[in-house]
């Protein structure tokens, strides 16, 4: 009899392990004797009925405030690089956050001169990230446009939060009475039975406690990621004293000044030669008519002789 209490004592942990809802306190004490095990179920399960009101579970917004983890990132174009990583690396340890990572590389622009190009990623606390980011905004080269983008975004995880620690609550209250079980169990296989659950529900409190941490680190430290390009390297090309835009600019212009001198020489002509040109023309063009119908005219009358032929 006393093994057959152990094994629904056992089957009760698992229900208790899995009601996620439920409180350390609405955990049903293992009945002693056969009679007693009805009654207290049906009033742990009042019990929990009730909680659901004014005095039982709250809602996250009445036991929790709002969880929200945000994250940002920037690219700014500065004049030194890596000058500005390092500010921003001294500023978020100055603000009592830390650095995640840091990177430094080269880009080569296609006169082939290199520009120092870097990244870094910080966690300041969450009520300091506008001030954060403000004075990354103030590193910029150009007040105006040296904010190349910037982009802020927010999780709520609340909901995840709350639930969380409500099941974590369960879980330690089902190890209290798994450790109560295996301190009065004598059967042996019994015992090995519920110290493998217990060592299970230890694991997944580990979990849960680590994902709850993880849950308050982040919402309590905002990250933000920046990168930093150098100025002089968003400039026109130039390469020594040329540059393709003022060429282009003196391109038209001798265009322009070709264009007028065209047009110049073209009103010239016209007023000053086109009037002795047409007669000319005219002439040359009634001379040239003239020599073509007489051509004309002595084949025809060849033509017509050889057709006719030798008179008999």
């Amino acid at each position: 009899m006393k093994k057959r209490w152990i094994f629904l004592s056992i089957l009760l942990i698992f229900a208790l392990s899995a009601c996620a809802s439920r409180s350390a306190e609405q955990v049903m004490e293992v009945p002693a004797e056969a009679p007693a095990y009805e009654a207290p179920a049906e009033q742990s399960k009042d019990a929990y009925n009730e909680s659901t009101g004014a005095a039982g579970v709250m809602s996250p917004e009445e036991t929790t405030e709002r969880l929200v983890i945000k994250q940002a990132s920037m690219r700014v174009s500065v004049a030194d690089p890596s000058q500005s990583m390092r500010l921003v690396m001294s500023m978020a340890e100055s603000m009592g956050g830390y650095v995640v990572n840091s990177n430094q590389w080269n880009s080569v622009d296609s006169s082939g001169k290199a520009y120092a190009q870097t990244s870094v990623t910080i966690r300041v606390p969450s009520e300091r990230l506008d001030e954060a980011m403000q004075k990354i905004r103030e590193m910029a080269a150009d007040a105006e446009n040296g904010v190349l983008s910037e982009n802020v975004n927010g999780q709520d995880v609340t909901s995840d939060y709350v639930d969380s620690q409500s099941r974590l609550r369960n879980l330690e209250a089902a190890e209290q009475q798994l450790v109560k079980l295996l301190e009065s169990a004598t059967d042996l296989q019994y015992t090995l039975e519920i110290f493998r659950e217990l060592t299970n529900i230890r694991s997944e409190i580990e979990v849960l406690k680590g994902h709850i941490k993880y849950l308050e680190e982040s919402a309590a430290l905002s990250s933000i990621a920046v990168e930093f390009v150098a100025e002089a390297s968003l400039q026109p090309i130039q390469i020594g004293p040329w540059k393709p835009s003022g060429e282009a600019k003196k391109a038209v212009q001798a265009l322009i000044r070709s264009a007028q001198k065209v047009g110049t020489g073209l009103i010239w002509f016209t007023i000053t030669w086109v009037p002795f040109l047409l007669p000319i023309g005219l002439i040359v063009y009634l001379v040239v008519r003239g020599s073509k119908k007489r051509k004309a005219a002595r084949k025809a009358a060849a033509v017509e002789q050889i057709q006719a032929g030798p008179k008999e």
